[in-house]
């Protein structure tokens, strides 16, 4: 068994509590939160290494790796069944109508164009210390599609898995972000955040 030791103020604080708040294209005229969610969100950054081999070698070397492929996902559970909501999960489908009276149909097999990608998806998680961190994705977007499941005395899940994209003008650009920032600001058009959100 380990030996515990004391804890700092400095741990304690940036200890990350509760669910997070998630924003489609955060600090845009588009910016909207996504909810009601289930279960919080889950942030995950990749990288694919991969080792040198060269003559000599006895396992992984410092200074022979390279970084072959990196990617970024934030997976969630909405419980709006929106027409908006639905149409995040089929990545390029055809909307008719706004609203109530928006028609959603599937998609032209082929490219998706750019513009069928969100800016970005931000999701904030707080911390002991009352400040949050701000997680951005960039050029997000959902490509499995979704599944519609109506069951007695429970809620309909929408599962999403937000995926990062380059795009073609920076193939080596960013892909995502991790700030830790005082507050929650969000653009005029858009529900104010609480603190118990």
């Amino acid at each position: 068994m380990s030996t515990t030791t004391n804890l700092t103020q400095q741990q304690i604080e940036k200890i990350q509590i509760d669910e997070s708040i998630t924003y489609l294209n955060y600090g845009l005229d588009s910016e909207r939160v996504l909810a009601p969610t289930r279960g919080g969100g889950e942030f995950a950054a990749t990288v694919t290494v991969r080792d040198i081999e060269f003559d000599g070698r006895n396992g992984k070397t410092a200074g022979m790796q390279v970084i072959e492929e990196q990617g970024a996902t934030l997976k969630l559970v909405s419980l709006c069944m929106s027409q908006e909501d639905l149409a995040l999960a089929v990545p390029n489908c055809s909307i008719t109508g706004t609203g109530a009276a928006a028609v959603l149909k599937n998609p032209k097999t082929g490219i998706i164009p750019t513009s069928a990608y969100l800016e970005n998806v931000t999701t904030f998680a707080k911390l002991i210390d009352g400040t949050y961190k701000k997680i951005t994705m960039y050029n997000p977007m959902h490509e499995t599609g979704f599944t519609a499941k109506a069951v007695q005395k429970a809620e309909g899940e929408l599962s999403l898995e937000f995926n990062a994209h380059y795009t073609t003008d920076a193939l080596d650009g960013d892909l995502w972000k991790v700030e830790e920032v005082a507050s929650i600001t969000t653009t005029p058009t858009s529900t104010p955040a609480t603190e118990e959100e």
